[in-house]
């Protein structure tokens, strides 16, 4: 009896502990621009582009007095366009200064990316998506195979398709 007893005490001192505050959602949104879409301001790193799946570029936005960078990922036409802020489906996190100066570099990054909606709760990332992009370019295993075709291919991930990601210039 004892023994159940403590187990039911450890369960719901333990549930407690896990709460999650009603306002949790909000309070995570309130830590992006309130216009999320609006990407006007940021610069542009990278233009990333897919063979199925369109083009994006990735930016750098706002530093915040912790000093993490806001990441944007932005669609764009393949002239390069952005399309119009309201109808753009945006996605962002905040970067730490090492995340950031790897994304500069451009060879390895990878991070969970939010959209506007995205509410975090003990781990669950409700089907946000990782965008991984690597820029290095190796020489192909053949003079005709693209990086895709390598043995060991070298691309970009977003969503489920690969990307090239080229530097804005």
């Amino acid at each position: 009896m004892k023994t159940t007893m403590a187990a039911v005490s450890l369960m719901l001192t333990t549930g407690a502990a896990f709460a999650v505050a009603g306002d949790e959602c909000q309070k995570q949104r309130a830590e992006y621009p309130k216009n999320w879409k609006d990407t006007r301001q940021e610069t542009a790193l990278f233009t990333c582009r897919s063979h199925y799946s369109g083009a994006f570029v990735v930016k750098l936005g706002a530093t915040d007095g912790a000093g993490r960078v806001l990441m944007s990922l932005s669609p764009v036409s393949e002239d390069g366009q952005s399309p119009n802020v309201s109808s753009a489906k945006v996605f962002r996190i905040w970067l730490d200064k090492e995340q950031a100066d790897r994304l500069k570099q451009g060879k390895y990054f990878a991070t969970v990316v939010r959209k506007e909606a995205s509410c975090w709760i003990r781990g669950d990332l409700n089907k946000d998506t990782v965008f991984f992009m690597d820029n290095v370019d190796p020489a192909p295993d053949s003079p005709d195979a693209g990086s895709f075709y390598n043995k060991a291919p070298r691309f970009s991930v977003f969503q489920g398709d690969s990307y090239a990601c080229e530097p804005v210039k």
